[in-house]
């Protein structure tokens, strides 16, 4: 699902399931079964992230924590309260890829910064 607004590239479930089969591969599996609903992947993978996609100078660079189907966690060393409306995407040079839609759940301070966590604001893949 691609869609355009004002030249700003909108990603979906391609992206995110590409992002959890990557971390599948590379990363360590978290099997907590409380209340999540997918299996989260850790992972560094490197992106970026703004809050305003409309505007190529408003992002910045940020790891990966880890990801799932539903949402991911980063860190960063800008803090981004919860219930806050952001854009992801996977960092390349040529800032290729497009955004993918999250909602902010959780942001503490960590010995990286801040980490944050984020729920996509989408339906998951279908498995």
């Amino acid at each position: 699902m691609q869609e355009s607004k004002s030249s700003v590239s909108v990603s979906g479930e391609d992206d995110i399931a590409r992002w959890v089969e990557i971390a599948g591969q590379q990363g360590e599996a978290d099997w907590y079964a409380g209340k999540r609903h997918w299996t989260r992947f850790a992972d560094g993978m490197r992106l970026d992230v703004t809050l305003n996609p409309a505007q190529p100078t408003a992002s910045w660079g940020v790891y990966m924590h880890n990801v799932s189907d539903g949402g991911f966690a980063f860190w960063s060393k800008r803090e981004v309260p919860a219930r806050t409306s952001m854009f992801v995407r996977e960092y390349t040079d040529d800032n290729s890829q497009g955004w993918v839609k999250a909602k902010v759940t959780h942001c503490t301070v960590g010995i990286r910064g801040y980490l944050i966590g984020a729920a996509f604001e989408q339906p998951p893949p279908k498995t």
